[in-house]
């Protein structure tokens, strides 16, 4: 794996920042209604999207850090792969509190993480196409594309509810 210098240190932490901005910009504004909406033919919805893609930057960037988790104890059982919010029992989650913490995170994860980007992970991580990494600089750069995804899913999900 190639190492990264300080500056690359400071860009990844800017770029997580940057896009968690801008997938924190595209739900601002939107109903309770409108992210709890599952488009047909989905098992989803943009709330859960959210959450995960928060879900999936605590186990990047903190868990598999060896460092302990920043979101509280039920989600996994929300936002996990796999999961969807017609297993829900109750409301679920509250959209303001996924946004709070979505929006902390990033901060968190400079705060945490500088210096340390070229650390082996406590374990590999696999994605389903079969790429292993190991290092937890290759986790947050990484988590940028998977936030990515999720952003296109959120985007076309609110043109979607807002008719």
């Amino acid at each position: 794996m190639e190492v990264m210098s300080m500056s690359s240190n400071e860009v990844i932490f800017d770029q997580i920042e940057f896009i968690r901005s801008q997938t924190l910009k595209m739900v601002q504004g939107l109903t309770e209604e409108e992210v709890r909406t599952i488009p047909e033919g989905f098992r989803n919805h943009i709330l859960w999207n959210l959450g995960h893609i928060a879900f999936v930057q605590d186990r990047f960037a903190f868990l598999l850090a060896g460092l302990p988790s920043g979101l509280p104890e039920q989600y996994p059982k929300w936002f996990a792969n796999g999961t969807s919010p017609l297993e829900w029992t109750g409301q679920g989650p509250d959209f303001a509190e996924v946004c709070r913490i979505a929006g902390e995170q990033p901060l968190e994860i400079r705060r945490l993480l500088t210096g340390r980007l070229n650390e082996p992970t406590i374990q590999p991580f696999t994605t389903s196409s079969g790429f292993t990494m190991d290092r937890i600089g290759s986790l947050l750069s990484f988590s940028l594309y998977h936030e990515g995804m999720h952003f296109g899913i959120i985007k076309q999900f609110k043109k979607t509810v807002q008719g």
